[in-house]
């Protein structure tokens, strides 16, 4: 695949002394941190306010048959399932997601590097997913584990595009918080089985971290109650877990859904 050349302005970008503090001081408040779930709760709030913006999320794809995708917002309920449903279906449309899932780039970069306002209005993906909240500007920075990008912040705006400085911003942190992530997971291990639920429990998980009852998935799903009580109990034995907080609890990085 050929990409338009996301590169960055000519010259170069003039950080604020404030702004790199601040970036700092972000950095040094999760060294504290003992899990990732925390890592994420402090992290989404913190870069939002870092770089401004409107909401804010973060998306991890989980490679499996079918891959799957999980994700956290700032604030909580920005993304409803109606916004996910259209974003999975659409999500070979984003430029700056497939940029780092396929080239292993992760650094930030701007929905405007890759289309014009007019190209990204005529997709599907802006139609459904960014039009109704709005987000008009989007900047996204991969965060790594060791190798290529496993998952993204992406900043959204209704007004206003990221400017340089932003992102630059963002690629300064792009580091240390790839690290502290890693010691996270190497500390705690990957989540037990979280990678192991099929396409149907994963929808019966997502459907119980909304709060939804046991029956009101079975219509959601065309299944009966009955059938979801089974999923549950094949979720709660791959998370090791005991009951439907627990196992919400296990996959905190948000809902896991089909890819």
């Amino acid at each position: 695949m050929t990409w338009p050349n996301p590169g960055r302005t000519v010259g170069a970008v003039y950080l604020p002394h404030a702004s790199v503090d601040r970036a700092l001081s972000l950095v040094a408040d999760l060294t504290g941190l003992t899990d990732e779930a925390g890592l994420l709760d402090a992290l989404l709030p913190g870069l939002a306010d870092l770089i401004g913006c409107d909401f804010i999320t973060y998306t991890e794809v989980v490679e499996g048959s079918p891959p799957m995708v999980r994700y956290i917002d700032h604030p909580r309920g920005t993304l409803t399932p109606e916004v996910c449903d259209g974003f999975l279906r659409h999500f070979h449309q984003h430029p700056v997601a497939a940029y780092h899932r396929i080239t292993g780039d992760g650094r930030a970069l701007r929905m405007s590097d890759f289309l014009t306002t007019a190209q990204f209005h005529k997709l599907a993906l802006y139609q459904e997913c960014y039009r109704p909240r709005p987000a008009e500007h989007i900047l996204a920075v991969g965060l790594s584990l060791g190798g290529g990008p496993v998952g993204a912040f992406a900043l959204n705006r209704a007004s206003g595009e990221f400017t340089e400085a932003d992102r630059e911003l963002l690629d300064l942190l792009r580091g240390p918080l790839g690290r502290c992530r890693a010691r996270l997971r190497a500390r705690q291990g990957a989540p037990a089985g979280a990678g192991k639920l099929t396409s149907r429990e994963a929808q019966v998980l997502e459907q119980v971290a909304l709060g939804r009852t046991n029956a009101a998935i079975g219509r959601s799903i065309n299944c009966s109650p009955r059938t979801v009580s089974k999923h549950l109990e094949n979720i709660y034995k791959k998370l090791s877990v005991a009951n439907r907080a627990a196992a919400v609890a296990h996959t905190r990085l948000g809902v896991t859904r089909p890819l």
